[in-house]
């Protein structure tokens, strides 16, 4: 594993003390099924964190936190690559920012340079990237 990935390993360590029994229970076990894990980002900030298989990660989050109406149109799905790059869409419930998470092409195209990019909708990054 690179330094990132162990310090993104470290930063999901419950021993960190992050706690999710105040999340709500359906946001909780949207997540868990998900697999997805708490993780501190520091300054206060917390996002629920995936790696995959390919060197990126996703993160979704409720205004910088682990809990929020999953009907409310504020979460915030990114795919992010080890090495840099990102590809974001805010202003999803939470059931489409898990679809995000699942769909959201790399953020490392194949010649190895980097997308940054925010995205008003799913349908636009995946138009755009896909």
């Amino acid at each position: 594993m690179t330094d990132l990935a162990d310090d993104l390993e470290h930063r999901t360590d419950q021993r960190n003390g992050l706690r999710t029994d105040r999340v709500r229970p359906a946001v909780r076990r949207a997540m868990a099924e998900a697999g997805f894990t708490p993780m501190d980002l520091g300054d206060g900030c917390r996002a629920w964190y995936r790696r995959s298989d390919d060197g990126t990660h996703a993160l979704i989050s409720h205004n910088n936190a682990l809990d929020g109406d999953p009907a409310v149109k504020d979460w915030i799905v990114g795919q992010y690559g080890e090495r840099g790059g990102f590809v974001e869409v805010g202003g999803l419930p939470l059931f489409r920012a898990l679809e995000g998470a699942d769909t959201l092409p790399s953020p490392v195209r194949p010649d190895g340079s980097l997308v940054e990019a925010l995205y008003p909708s799913l349908q636009q990054a995946l138009d755009d990237l896909g």
